[in-house]
């Protein structure tokens, strides 16, 4: 007699039935999104080969939304078999199903075929579908084009100032983020968090200024500027227009003493001594924008710390409280990549490239005050600004509306673009919402040290000698282009208001006047606080 055999595999009682592992309704799931995946992104690196033109949100939807379907699947696929083994362990025994690897003989021409599916598919289909979406992803969050537009209404002030400043071609990662894998980690998590706050409407109008959060320009800025290597004076113009009936043209001319920090290129000092190759300067700012400034500290080679303090108080007495920095680029340079400019400096910038002419009547002013009402939104800042400018010409210059309407309309287009470019009522973004530190004339700048207030332990003040950035230049009388330094001259008589800052008076919006501090009494408070 022979032998009984048994039903099925050793161990299996022969009143069990095997089971599929794979047969439920995750796995199933995750075959399907497997699938679909896969097919969707190969159509979409098709119709991008084919369309170069990029879309923000389809790029989202093809670099970031499409790879977590298709990871999804893959990791579905797996986790519904383990919880039906789970399942079938816990249960009354019926049915029986195991982990063990499948028996594969690759005598057999069918397991062969099977066995090479499998290996085509994942190495040819699977890998490459999931390095080039990665690959494209972490390229696609690292652009601009993410940064800026992705989140369109929040970040349309900063991405529209970018477009039109000097850094336009830097992407907003090399600035904000640099290279290394801590900063990346780092900026990921705090991406994921100002997603969740734009999801949830939570974030704040305007956004904040990014400074506090930035890696030292050590680690980004010079990598492609310099400062040690900086050296000499630079000659610079500036043109400021009168708002008076000619637009009157005043030219300032000077040059700024950079200077820079390697005397074998030249000597040891102006602007760019703020970053000592020996030696450090820390400060504390009492406000999160970094503008009051009461306690500075100039660390020296040889260890000696002069502290200058503005407040009053005795040099070793604790520092204020606030934000505590060592001075980089950033904070002169604050506004590098996003210059939000003020009415004047606009209008000013415009009438000098003739985009707005400079020979209609009080064009200056009328354009500053059309800038400075409050619209609610910017289609209604669109049409109040053109139908307030074709108001005045119209009423007041009725002759010169008719004869020269092409220049009317010409300048309106002009103060409209300024409009756009500058103000954002959405996020309650105007020039006053981020002060730029370079210069002195609409902010505080670089007053916020050197006004002569701040005395170290030794009665030495941080100079407010104007000599030590920049010397004007004027003409040499008799010979318009030749230029001697010289004296500024105001184009009003101050008098006894020479050590006002500029910025007391040249707020970027409407010109300060007399009255506007005498008949409140500010002048009294001003005079009370000036040493």
């Amino acid at each position: 007699m022979g032998t009984e055999k048994p039903d099925g595999p050793p161990g299996r009682p022969r009143d069990t039935q095997p089971v599929s592992l794979w047969s439920n309704a995750l796995s199933l799931l995750g075959f399907l999104l497997v699938a679909f995946g896969a097919l969707a992104l190969v159509t979409f690196f098709a119709i991008q080969f084919f369309a170069p033109a990029h879309n923000p949100y389809a790029d989202i939807l093809g670099y970031l939304v499409l790879p977590g379907v298709f990871s999804l699947g893959l990791i579905l696929v797996p986790a519904g078999a383990g919880f039906k083994y789970w399942r079938l362990r816990r249960g009354p025994g019926e049915h029986v199903a195991t982990l063990r690897l499948p028996d594969i003989d690759f005598n057999d021409r069918k397991a062969r075929r099977r066995a090479l599916a499998f290996v085509l598919l994942t190495f040819f289909l699977v890998f490459p579908l999931l390095s080039v979406s990665s690959y494209q992803a972490y390229q696609y969050t690292e652009s601009t084009e993410f940064c800026a537009r992705a989140c369109h209404a929040v970040m349309e002030p900063q991405a529209t100032a970018h477009a039109h400043s000097p850094h336009a071609r830097v992407s907003c990662a090399e600035c904000h983020i640099g290279h290394g894998a801590d900063w990346f980690v780092k900026s990921k998590l705090s991406g994921a968090r100002q997603v969740l706050a734009v999801w949830a409407d939570t974030f704040p109008r305007p956004i904040p200024p990014a400074i506090t959060e930035l890696r030292p320009a050590r680690d980004t800025c010079e990598q492609c500027h310099w400062p040690e290597k900086f050296f000499g004076s630079q000659y610079r113009e500036f043109v400021r227009y009168s708002p008076d009936e000619a637009n009157t043209r005043r030219l300032t001319r000077m040059m700024l003493h950079t200077g820079g920090a390697d005397e074998t290129l030249g000597r040891i000092e102006g602007i760019h001594m703020h970053m000592l190759l020996s030696g450090r300067v820390d400060y504390v700012a009492t406000d999160e924008g970094l503008q009051e400034i009461p306690w500075v500290r100039y660390v020296k080679q040889d260890g000696q710390a002069l502290i200058y303090r503005s407040d009053g108080k005795p040099h070793d007495d604790p520092a204020p409280p606030g934000v505590v920095r060592t001075v980089d680029c950033m904070d002169c340079h604050n506004r590098g990549a996003h210059h939000i400019r003020s009415p004047q400096q606009a209008v000013d910038l415009y009438l000098e490239v003739d985009r707005i002419a400079a020979t209609l009547p009080f064009i200056k002013r009328e354009a500053v005050d059309a800038l400075l009402v409050e619209y609610s939104h910017k289609p209604a800042a669109l049409r109040g600004i053109r139908e307030r400018l074709e108001g005045f010409y119209r009423e007041q210059y009725p002759r010169l509306w008719e004869a020269r309407r092409a220049d009317v309309e010409r300048s309106i287009d002009g103060v409209v673009r300024i409009y756009e470019l500058n103000f954002f009522a959405d996020m309650n973004v105007t020039w006053t919402a981020y002060p730029e530190n370079i210069g002195h004339l609409e902010s505080a700048g670089c007053f916020r040290c050197h006004q002569g207030r701040h005395v170290n332990q030794f009665g030495q003040a941080i100079t407010a000698d104007c000599d030590a950035c920049h010397t004007v230049l004027v003409p040499v009388e008799g010979q318009p282009d030749a230029l001697r330094p010289g004296e500024f001259t105001h184009s009003m008589m101050l008098v006894k208001h020479e050590m006002l800052r500029c910025d007391q008076c040249h707020t970027g919006g409407r010109l300060r006047l007399c009255r506007d501090c005498h008949a409140s009494g500010e002048w009294l408070e001003e005079r009370r606080s000036t040493p």
